[in-house]
């Protein structure tokens, strides 16, 4: 994980996130402010994995998402009303607060994007028709009986289905037969 490109406007947040990192032995490569910067650095470097706010100086994460697309994925951290106004094409989401271990698992989906040169949204396996219609029927639950947007419902089985191990299918599955059954 050597290449790390850290894009944040603020000075405090990049100290937090070279801190983060310090703690598991690692340091970014450069930092920079700007999405223009970012672009320019992860090109240089032949590609790294950005680590970005929401906003940037001169662009949002999305769009810098969008600019560095089979450059470098990109990490976006930021709270999870900004992460909703995201696409997900070529981010990784990571919603704050959030643990450390939760950091550094994103950091390594991130770090296998750019090895494998996947873009983030496919990294898992597709879906068939009826798994995608678990899926929506476990997150319309959620929605309806714990009165959840559909993000917070994604997010949820997402990270539920990260917890347990099992695919999100599976966790959709588990989730219809605790809330439908009994």
């Amino acid at each position: 994980m050597d290449r790390i490109i850290l894009a944040f406007a603020s000075e405090k947040a990049h100290a937090q996130i070279t801190r983060i990192l310090g703690s598991g032995g690692l340091a970014p490569s450069i930092s920079c402010f700007s999405g223009a910067e970012t672009i320019r650095a992860a090109r240089k470097l032949g590609g790294a994995v950005v680590i970005c706010g929401f906003r940037l100086r001169d662009m949002t994460a999305e769009m810098l998402a969008v600019d560095l697309t089979g450059i470098a994925p990109v990490l976006v951290i930021s709270s999870p009303g900004n992460l909703e106004l995201c696409g997900d094409r070529n981010l990784i989401k990571l919603a704050v607060p959030s643990s450390r271990a939760e950091f550094f698992a994103s950091l390594d989906l991130a770090q296998g994007v750019l090895a494998g040169g996947a873009p983030a949204p496919r990294l898992h396996i597709q879906r068939s028709a009826e798994e995608e219609r678990l899926i929506c029927r476990a997150k319309a639950v959620l929605m309806e009986v714990n009165l959840m947007s559909e993000a917070e419902a994604h997010r949820f089985l997402q990270k539920y289905s990260m917890d347990t191990g099992l695919r999100l299918a599976e966790t959709a599955r588990l989730i219809l037969e605790r809330y439908t059954t009994g």
